[in-house]
């Protein structure tokens, strides 16, 4: 079988590394994996530094009005390697995709993951064009799929739940920590860590909150913000209340990390701060490493949680709330070690990305069976 991996994204966040992390499991599964991103962009150089070069196509943006180059384009090499199903995750590519689509005389199958919620109704003339041709929608949470089902011009049966996974990881030896983060975290009693771009919606600056409160009472642990600054403004202002807190030495930016499992087997808590995540796949890799976790109880994080089974939820925007949960843990270890322990028995089973990328396997291999017999038809020579 021949896959197209779409994602133009200029950006390097959860969504891309799943995209290329599909792009190395399709491969290894024994199929044909093409991928197409943007010229230049971050997750085109790493599949080429993956030496996946020979099997990805290039695209400057085109975006102005509709992408008719990069469609005509794009369509062109679907029909000269042939392609079955082309599976796009970001929705600016939906258009691209449609397109390439309708242009290709082998009309392969078009699935669309939707990482992202949906927050208003897409049943206007255009979106019913675009989503009238995509074959499959797969979902991440049920919270996007009752979105889904309300907002967008799709019959329920288009429409398929498949939850992300993510690989299991070794946790990291203790001399491990002092090698890959700072001595003023690593030397805490208690390390707490948040993983995800630094801007409003992410909530750093709530983690910044209850730590001034926990330090004020005499807390001796540390926090970890890792990712990239997406809002210099907010970050500046993340650093001024933890000065003006006077808690600076308890507080640790380290930016972006290519191994987040890794770093997260060296804390004793995950936090994710989110108003409304759609999944909540930070959650997960903690708890694959064993480590407790904290999050939002909004959009699809309940659905990896069971308050007080394997982590805790707390109601969204509350710094007090997280506070007392971040007391609660570092003053109970029992708890927090049972909390670890069933989130990552629950983790191992629900969201392991073997099993996520087998159930893609078998939705993409029964989309496939028709495609294949009238593709063979149309191209030039049979």
């Amino acid at each position: 079988m021949k896959i197209m991996i779409l994602c133009t994204s200029a950006g390097v966040g959860g969504l891309e590394l799943y995209a290329e992390r599909e792009w190395r499991s399709m491969n290894e599964s024994g199929h044909t994996c093409y991928f197409v991103g943007r010229d230049k962009g971050p997750l085109a150089q790493r599949i080429e530094a993956a030496g996946g070069g020979e099997t990805a196509l290039l695209l400057r943006p085109h975006w102005k009005v509709l992408p008719l180059v990069n469609a005509l384009r794009l369509a062109r090499y679907i029909d000269a390697h042939g392609i079955d199903i082309i599976h796009l995750h970001w929705v600016r590519d939906l258009a691209l995709g449609v397109l390439a689509q309708r242009f290709s005389k082998c009309r392969p199958k078009l699935v669309y993951s939707r990482h992202m919620g949906i927050t208003r109704p897409k049943k206007d003339r255009y979106h019913r064009f675009f989503y009238s041709k995509i074959d499959r929608l797969l979902v991440v949470s049920r919270q996007v799929q009752k979105e889904a089902l309300r907002y967008l011009p799709l019959p329920p049966e288009r429409i398929t739940l498949l939850y992300l996974g993510v690989p299991a990881a070794d946790r990291s030896e203790p001399q491990e920590c002092s090698a890959l983060l700072p001595e003023k975290f690593t030397k805490r009693p208690f390390r707490i860590g948040m993983f995800g771009r630094i801007e409003h919606g992410k909530g750093q600056h709530l983690l910044v909150e209850a730590m001034a409160k926990l330090v004020n009472e005499g807390f001796e642990g540390g926090a970890l913000i890792i990712g990239h600054v997406m809002d210099e403004d907010y970050f500046e202002q993340l650093k001024k209340r933890a000065e003006d807190g006077a808690i600076e030495e308890h507080i640790t930016f380290a930016g972006f990390t290519e191994s987040p499992q890794q770093v997260m087997s060296c804390c004793d808590v995950v936090v994710l701060l989110t108003y409304c995540e759609t999944f909540g796949l930070v959650l997960v890799e903690a708890m694959r490493q064993g480590v407790a976790v904290i999050g939002t109880d909004a959009g699809g994080v309940p659905e990896i949680i069971s308050h007080e089974e394997s982590g805790l939820l707390i109601p969204p925007g509350d710094a007090d709330a997280l506070a007392d949960s971040l007391r609660r843990l570092y003053e109970d270890e029992p708890l927090k070690q049972q909390l670890a322990e069933n989130g990552k028995r629950n983790a191992d089973e629900k969201f392991d990305e073997r099993l996520h990328f087998d159930k893609l396997n078998t939705i993409f291999l029964e989309m496939n069976g028709a495609h294949q017999q009238r593709c063979s038809q149309k191209l030039p020579g049979n």
